[in-house]
């Protein structure tokens, strides 16, 4: 099979999975409301007031960097990771692989076993936390975990291990400003980022009675309609603060109810159609929800990939969120120094290039921008009109690859740290969803 016979498989292999795929970011992510069956205080409650927990001592002098992360790496690494987060092509015998990791693989001599089995982080946190808890291991050298209450149980106990910086070349040379000294792991101490993306607004140009721009258009039914509205439980909370000019990293109880105060308002105003744990993506290309708070990678992909040309992405007027899913080792992981070598490969633009054009969410390291258009316009030479130009218009995207004055516009969410914390904020914002 010749290399354009390959992508063209790769890009009918794309369109097939996300026809039918549910959105990478419909299942709860854990920063916002409504964790189902498992509270932050459960949770620090089972680690013990030490912050131990149980899982050793990754900052101190047995689990330091240098130890870790020290010697020769292991044969594999085990890496668990969320569906369709990962390009995919398929060999000549049909069967499917993952080019960025074969290239790993060739280069390096360690296999990755690569596995798609995190469905979201409170489940997923679920099954490894009894493990952490008890000091033992895994099974696992890498997971990714979105910025949130699960990741800084993880980090908050030390039950990942602080990663050591002088195993990160690429990711020092090529990792964009947004993905460095993020203010939920300063300086990166316990990850890297894997892909990122916005909380903005998705709407259906030929459903909405006039241009949405901003949060306040949400509870306006002469613009969008009644019943017609999604919210996404999970992200509402901070966007509704950003909107209203909160900065949520340094909000607290009085600034979570000046938010609950206006999603009270909205609900009375009759727009909302429903408040979405998972499958916003769904009642919106359906046309029952035609506008939705949405994440980007979603509506880049219908609008560009699978042909809605009237759907639209946009940061309102006063900004969005920012969120990032996050590559951690593990403590008790077997091959960290083999975690350490894939996590920093996917910082290389030529690698990182291969995830975005085949995930379409944000990617952390830079140089990709300019790696599509050169892909656009090879897949043009070949005559892959069609491909080049979705090729084209994904680098075009400024959800894509955001320039300053956008990423000026969007924060990161409520960085929840505490049991009171916990409660309090579930005590202000469940109420709006389950009355």
């Amino acid at each position: 099979m010749t290399e354009r016979e390959d992508r063209d498989l790769t890009d009918r292999l794309l369109q097939d999975a996300m026809r039918t795929r549910l959105s990478r970011r419909s299942v709860l992510r854990g920063a916002g409301v409504g964790v189902a069956g498992i509270s932050l205080a459960s949770l620090l409650a089972a680690c013990g007031e030490d912050g131990d927990g149980g899982g050793g001592d990754p900052g101190g002098e047995t689990g330091a960097p240098a130890d870790v992360f020290a010697g020769e790496p292991g044969d594999t690494v085990n890496f668990a990771n969320w569906p369709l987060y990962l390009d995919q092509a398929k060999d000549k015998d049909g069967n499917v692989y993952h080019p960025s990791l074969k290239l790993f693989q060739d280069a390096t001599g360690i296999s990755v076993n690569y596995e798609d089995v995190i469905q979201s982080n409170e489940e997923f946190f679920g099954k490894l936390q009894p493990q952490l808890q008890a000091g033992d291991p895994t099974g696992w050298d890498i997971i990714v975990i979105t910025n949130g209450r699960q990741f800084n149980v993880l980090t908050g106990n030390e039950w990942v291990y602080r990663l050591d910086p002088s195993k990160r070349p690429n990711f020092d040379a090529n990792a964009t400003p947004f993905a460095k000294d993020p203010s939920y792991d300063p300086g990166n101490a316990f990850s890297m980022p894997w892909q990122g993306g916005f909380t903005g607004i998705g709407y259906d140009a030929s459903k909405v009675n006039g241009p949405v721009t901003k949060l306040d258009d949400l509870a306006n039914p002469a613009i969008v309609g009644t019943d017609s509205v999604g919210m996404l439980t999970s992200d509402m909370p901070d966007f509704v603060m950003i909107n209203l000019g909160i900065d949520p990293v340094n909000s607290g109880p009085a600034e979570w109810q000046e938010a609950a105060d206006w999603l009270l308002m909205q609900r009375e105003s009759g727009t909302v159609r429903q408040y979405y744990d998972q499958g916003y993506i769904d009642d919106f290309v359906a046309g029952n929800a035609p506008v939705s708070m949405a994440w980007s990678g979603d509506i880049l992909y219908y609008k560009v990939w699978a042909g809605y040309p009237d759907f639209e992405f946009l940061i309102p007027e006063d900004g969005a969120l920012l969120w990032q899913d996050n590559m951690l080792v593990p403590v008790g992981a077997e091959n960290a120094p083999g975690a350490a070598q894939v996590m920093d490969w996917y910082f290389d633009p030529k690698i990182a290039t291969m995830v975005t054009e085949w995930v379409l969410y944000l990617s952390p390291a830079g140089g990709v921008q300019e790696r599509i258009v050169e892909d656009a316009a090879a897949a043009l030479d070949d005559g892959y009109k069609g491909y080049a130009n979705k090729l084209t218009m994904t680098a075009e995207s400024e959800f894509a690859f955001p320039d300053d004055a956008l990423l000026a516009k969007t924060q990161f969410g409520t960085n929840i740290t505490s049991d009171e914390q916990a409660e309090e904020w579930d005590n202000i914002f469940l109420p709006i969803t389950q009355q």
